[in-house]
């Protein structure tokens, strides 16, 4: 089963790198880099796509789907994730094969991860549990699915939006998404800010983030979205 994983880069080589390096101990995953036009800092010596200006992060993923042609599963990442030694794709992957109707899985997340999506946080148990939603910074889709219902909208320019809708596309679908215990990633929320290489500082991209999320949910599903997207 042929795995691309596709990461886009923005002034923060030494992560992408450290994410490629981790994506390089599986067979047959291959990684997909897209530089989305860094500026203060060289883009990741494993680049695949260089871009020649910050088009965002969705931007990036889709210019990355782009070269992913004929995978089996895409695997979507970025730069706050870190993984902690768990063999995470292997049992991601098993997942897959366990459940036909899963069309994708995340692995958990550590508990000190800055992350507001509590859910995806690992609880202590082995094996898989359901969940309502699950987040692209590191998840793994099953293509075939993914290309099916149109994949990520480019309208939500700052990534904010295309987790919600994927997760309530599958739902409509019957589809089932899941999290891998045991815990295998820390997600570090705002590192690039902290580190002063994005442009911007993390609440005014926060502000863009969220009206563009709201302006593309309003338009495709009324002023209601949220009720629809944010399930318990």
């Amino acid at each position: 089963m042929k795995v691309t994983a596709i990461i886009t880069n923005f002034n923060m080589p030494e992560r992408t790198d450290a994410l490629v390096e981790h994506i390089h101990r599986y067979e047959d995953c291959e990684a997909v880099v897209v530089d989305n036009g860094s500026d203060l800092c060289p883009p990741s010596k494993y680049t695949t796509v260089k871009l020649n200006s910050n088009i965002q992060t969705t931007g990036g993923w889709l210019e990355g789907l782009k070269v992913a042609k004929g995978a089996d599963f895409y695997w979507i990442l970025g730069t706050s994730a870190e993984f902690i030694g768990v063999p995470v794709l292997d049992a991601m992957l098993k997942c897959m094969k366990l459940y036909s109707h899963c069309v994708g899985v995340h692995p958990a997340l550590t508990k000190n991860s800055t992350t507001s999506w509590e859910h995806l946080k690992g609880i202590g148990m082995s094996g898989y549990r359901q969940v309502w939603m699950i987040d692209n910074i590191a998840a793994l889709w099953r293509a075939k699915w993914f290309d099916s219902v149109g994949g990520f909208d480019p309208r939500f320019t700052y990534a904010w939006g295309p987790d919600l809708e994927l997760a309530y596309l599958a739902r409509q679908d019957d589809r089932t998404l899941y999290v891998s215990e045991p815990e295998g990633m820390k997600k570090v929320t705002d590192i690039g800010y902290k580190m002063n290489r994005m442009g911007m500082d993390a609440e005014q991209r926060r502000h863009l983030a969220r009206t563009n999320m709201r302006e593309v949910m309003t338009d495709k599903y009324g002023p209601d979205w949220a009720k629809v997207m944010y399930v318990e």
